[in-house]
C-alpha cells in the first residue's frame, strides 16, 4: 500500500477477535454497514516478508452516502465501499483505513468527493471511539487495581 493510500491507523490493545467485535459494534453504532469481509492469507507463495497471523479487510459503507455519490456521478461507484484493515500483532490489533483516491492515484470524481469524505469522517469517528474507549477502560482498570492494593 502506498503512503498516499494509507489513511489513519489505530492500535487497539485487544486480541484480534475482541478488537474485531469492538470495531464492528462501533461501525454499526455510527450507522455504517459492513458490506463484506475478506480474510487475508498470512503470506503469499514466493513472498519473503511475513504478514500478520490474522488479517481481515472490512468493506464499510453508508447506503445513503453511496446513493448520493452515485446520483451525482456514476464513476463514484469505483470508490465505495471504504476499506478498513485489521491486523493482529500479538495481544494488540492495528486498524487502518485505506483512502481510495490514494489507491487509484487519481483525483476523485466531483460527485464522489463530498460523500466519500463524509464516509471517511464517520469511519474515523467510529474507530476513534473504539481507541478512546479502550484507553478509558485501561484507566478504569488501573484505578480499580490501585484501590484493591490499598
Amino acid at each position: 500500500m502506498s503512503a498516499a493510500a494509507a489513511g489513519q491507523t489505530y492500535a487497539i490493545e485487544e486480541r484480534f477477535d475482541k478488537a474485531l467485535k469492538l470495531v464492528r459494534a462501533a461501525l454499526r453504532a455510527g450507522d455504517l454497514e459492513i458490506a463484506g469481509e475478506m480474510d487475508m492469507p498470512a503470506g503469499w507463495p514466493g513472498e519473503s516478508r511475513r504478514r500478520p497471523a490474522r488479517c481481515r479487510v472490512l468493506l464499510v459503507d453508508c447506503p445513503l452516502l453511496v446513493f448520493e455519490g452515485l446520483a451525482l456521478d456514476r464513476a463514484a461507484g469505483v470508490y465505495f465501499p471504504l476499506h478498513v484493515l485489521l491486523a493482529s500483532d500479538g495481544g494488540r490489533t492495528h486498524v487502518s483505513t485505506v483512502k481510495p483516491s490514494g489507491v487509484f492515484d487519481a483525483r476523485l470524481p466531483a460527485g464522489a468527493a463530498g460523500p466519500l469524505e463524509r464516509l471517511e469522517a464517520r469511519v474515523a469517528r467510529a474507530l476513534e471511539s473504539v481507541a478512546a474507549g479502550e484507553k478509558q477502560n485501561r484507566i478504569k482498570e488501573d484505578e480499580y487495581v490501585r484501590q484493591l492494593k490499598r
